[in-house]
């Protein structure tokens, strides 16, 4: 369960503000040309939902970011951040920090970012930080989401809208979103994993077949080795769902020595 909750952790979506019917209704190319965000800063409040609750976080300017555990208007972790390109470190300040940073890729996709870690040892921050994270406005992006689609039946806006119910834990509709883009697209590996992150904790042989896609087209995502080392440890092939995490720790998943560590030591001692 609580491998899990950890993974449940990982993945989000989507975008702007209610759409008004005027007389003269605009066509579907000026919708995209108007709403479609174009500010690629992380700087300002992100939210998610994490299986432990909702969580907040604020990017300042400065280069201080703010990280609200219970998004009740408190300031848990105070950390320093440093923007390199795509990637992210935090460096924990105050708070209940970690003792070493964090390095993180940015995925800036407009309406949702997402962290996926890089190189960081702490449990608790992997918790908090990795997945995707929505704008506070997100139910107004949703909102005028569901009017473009209509209008344009654009999967690119579908799998955004499917990646902010991600970050939302609103997994059934997710789940739909994803569907709908891989029967057009199957090609994108990073969406099988999206849609295998909906499918716990009851759908693991679906887990290892989106799994199993997406290593087919992306042999080195650490991600997808680790959700179906998941899945084949809760459908008790537990020699296989080591193995798995071994391989997406040899990927860059290091945490996973400690944290499946239990779980696989007598297995891994084997090899």
């Amino acid at each position: 369960m609580k491998t899990i909750k950890l993974l449940l952790i990982a993945f989000s979506i989507i975008l702007f503000y209610i759409c008004k019917e005027t007389t003269s209704k605009p066509s579907p190319e000026s919708l995209l040309k108007i709403n479609k965000p174009n500010d690629s800063s992380i700087i300002g409040i992100w939210k998610h939902m994490s299986p432990h609750g909702p969580v907040k976080i604020n990017f300042k300017e400065n280069g201080v970011v703010e990280t609200d555990l219970g998004d009740n208007n408190s300031v848990d972790v105070i950390s320093n951040y440093v923007v390199q390109a795509d990637t992210i470190k935090f460096i924990d300040k105050d708070g209940k920090s970690c003792p070493n940073h964090g390095i993180y890729k940015i995925y800036h996709r407009g309406y949702t970012v997402a962290f996926d870690v890089l190189d960081d040892l702490c449990n608790g921050r992997i918790k908090s930080t990795s997945g995707f994270w929505v704008r506070p406005n997100h139910m107004e992006q949703i909102s005028q989401l569901n009017t473009i689609i209509e209008k344009t039946n654009d999967i690119e806006y579908v799998l955004h809208r499917g990646r902010m119910y991600l970050a939302l834990s609103k997994t059934k509709l997710a789940k739909k979103d994803f569907d709908t883009y891989l029967k057009k697209d199957s090609l994108n590996a990073k969406v099988f994993i999206h849609r295998a992150a909906t499918r716990f904790p009851n759908g693991l042989k679906g887990i290892v077949y989106d799994c199993n896609r997406a290593i087919a087209l992306d042999s080195t995502d650490k991600n997808a080795y680790f959700l179906r080392g998941l899945a084949y440890y809760g459908l008790n092939e537990k020699q296989k769902g080591c193995d798995d995490f071994q391989k997406s720790i040899d990927l860059g998943f290091e945490i996973l020595k400690q944290a499946e560590y239990d779980k696989c030591k007598e297995y891994w001692q084997n090899e």
